[in-house]
């Protein structure tokens, strides 16, 4: 992907002066028992501008694509690293990461980019030892780098590639296995993101709680979400119900057009309607 330098620039002036303002409760959430688990759900940062409708000003050219060109590997432009950055600070300042037990991306690579310092950070990945080699605890697409990629496989654009609206049940199936106590952060697309927390008995019709775009998907890349699931008996099995415990919005949106991509496309080629 190619990019022209004054966004590059203009990221590296962001990420000189960027704060994080919350909406919500800024610190830490305290469950009501140590026993609790609490998920931070959070949507990747930004990733390679789409090519239709985008601003003109851009130039992007899409790399690693399939053989057949229906899907490209997309990874965080710089204005994604920056936030994804400015992220993880703020989950450190915050004293979160240290508290982390599990973080989570999706078989995309712009999930795994976003949450990888946060995974470094929390202890989780990178080389724990000492001897040049990552050692972290997952052992899937990127061994040690602490992310654990839930699907892992296949790849983007691999042979048998799916989208990311794919990704739903897989997380949702991998949170029901987190150990009580567990404190996770949990990276994912814009389609995937209300569906995982309403498996759990959230209720996200809140405008403002919880931002849609005109699908009903995430709306921007400043939200968190800290949902604190408890251990219930449904149907004579144990299972998570989750209760929010705080919405906070970030105050990183780093004013760019190319971040706000509801553009109503139909679906086919070039709208990605199942991609975000």
């Amino acid at each position: 992907m190619k990019i022209t330098k004054h966004i590059a620039l203009a990221a590296a002036l962001v990420l000189a002066g960027m704060t994080a303002v919350p909406i919500a409760q800024a610190d830490s959430p305290q469950s009501e028992s140590s026993k609790m688990t609490i998920v931070y759900f959070t949507r990747h940062c930004e990733d390679m501008p789409e090519l239709v409708n985008s601003d003109p000003s851009f130039t992007v050219t899409f790399n690693n694509c399939n053989a057949d060109g229906s899907c490209c590997v997309e990874a965080l432009n710089p204005l994604g690293k920056v936030r994804a950055s400015a992220l993880a600070e703020w989950l450190e300042a915050k004293n979160i990461t240290r508290t982390l037990t599990h973080v989570v991306a999706s078989h995309k690579l712009r999930t795994r980019q976003t949450v990888e310092k946060i995974a470094l950070l929390a202890g989780l990945g990178g080389d724990l030892d000492g001897n040049g080699t990552l050692d972290g605890q997952d052992i899937d697409q990127a061994p040690g780098d602490g992310v654990i990629n839930v699907p892992s496989t296949p790849a983007e654009c691999d042979p048998g590639w799916t989208s990311s609206a794919s990704v739903r049940q897989p997380q949702i199936d991998y949170i029901k296995t987190l150990p009580l106590g567990s404190r996770a952060v949990v990276c994912s697309h814009s389609p995937v993101l209300y569906p995982l927390m309403q498996a759990f008995g959230i209720d996200t019709s809140d405008p403002v709680r919880f931002p849609k775009d005109s699908r009903g998907r995430v709306s921007g890349f400043n939200n968190l979400w800290a949902v604190e699931l408890k251990p219930v008996h449904v149907g004579g099995t144990v299972t998570y119900q989750g209760r929010l415990l705080s919405h906070i919005q970030l105050d990183l949106d780093l004013g760019v057009s190319l971040i706000h991509r509801d553009y109503g496309l139909k679906a086919g080629r070039g709208s990605r309607d199942d991609e975000d």
